[in-house]
């Protein structure tokens, strides 16, 4: 595939980012769901922009978009605002419901687009919403069973998506399937391309420090172990990289090799490790 444009013109790819405000939830239930799904399809449609993957977790939403004609932003404003009024009017609720507008990453070639569509179809694999592969291959709040069936779709642009995985089909399929085992060692400059990454050095650099600190190893932390010790530690770094650093929990918890859920209840717990062992007062939360 030649090499994609830079900004918002026809043909350019986005890994878009949409999150709550104060990172409340932007779906209750599987109602509020559906109803995202049929205003991407009309917006997409209306729009002529082709969407390659997507992810809908609790309160964010991943998106990998082509754009057509009409520019990102344009079509991005009918998605938020129609999904804001909807869950609003739905639930009683008044005011803002994303943070900020929305956040996009230019992709630039076939492996960053590979990598993304990864990242994105991973999110309920590390939030630990589904339990592996198998069952994300049936899960439908993520682009990826779309993508490994054979069934028609609207929503999603298949062929476009699969064509950075191989020449026919199946082959890409087969691709795509083999990748996506390497799920959870996704790192930041293989989505995005950046050469000296803004986040997970902070991560790493808290895994060394935090490790050294209660004396344990940063394999021990990342690897599972369920010594005292290395609870202890990784209770520590979910709270620094989630309460000072305000990395999004899905990036640590693939880190760390936890679900969502272990970071959030980790980060809280590690608040009491951090002011108990003597981490400097810049490194807590302000």
């Amino acid at each position: 595939m030649p090499r994609m444009p830079r900004r918002d013109a026809p043909g350019a790819v986005h890994h878009v980012m949409l999150r709550g405000v104060a990172q409340s939830d932007i779906f209750r239930d599987d109602v509020d769901r559906a109803s995202l799904l049929e205003r991407l399809a009309l917006v997409s449609r209306e729009c002529s922009l082709a969407l390659l993957a997507f992810a809908f977790m609790s309160n964010h939403v991943h998106l990998v978009t082509r754009t057509g004609p009409t520019p990102l932003a344009r079509a991005m404003s009918r998605i938020n605002t129609g999904h804001a009024l909807h869950f609003n009017r739905r639930h009683g609720r008044v005011g803002h419901l994303f943070q900020n507008r929305y956040k996009a990453v230019p992709i630039e070639d076939d492996a960053q687009l590979r990598a993304v569509i990864r990242y994105v179809h991973a999110n309920p694999l590390a939030a630990g919403i589904v339990r592996d592969l198998a069952e994300l291959e049936e899960f439908p709040w993520t682009g990826h069973a779309l993508l490994v069936s054979a069934r028609a779709s609207d929503l999603l642009d298949v062929h476009a998506a699969l064509a950075a995985f191989g020449d026919s089909v199946d082959a890409a399929r087969a691709a795509l399937r083999d990748f996506m085992r390497g799920w959870n060692v996704v790192k930041r400059n293989e989505l995005h391309g950046e050469p000296a990454p803004l986040r997970l050095p902070r991560l790493e650099s808290e895994i060394e420090r935090v490790s050294r600190e209660f004396g344990v190893d940063p394999s021990e932390v990342t690897g599972g172990s369920r010594r005292r010790e290395v609870c202890r530690a990784r209770a520590a770094i979910a709270h620094l990289a989630f309460h000072v650093h305000r990395l999004p929990a899905a990036e640590v918890a693939l880190r760390l090799g936890v679900t969502h859920a272990a970071v959030l209840r980790g980060a809280e717990r590690g608040r009491r490790e951090v002011s108990g062992a003597g981490v400097p007062q810049s490194h807590r939360e302000v």
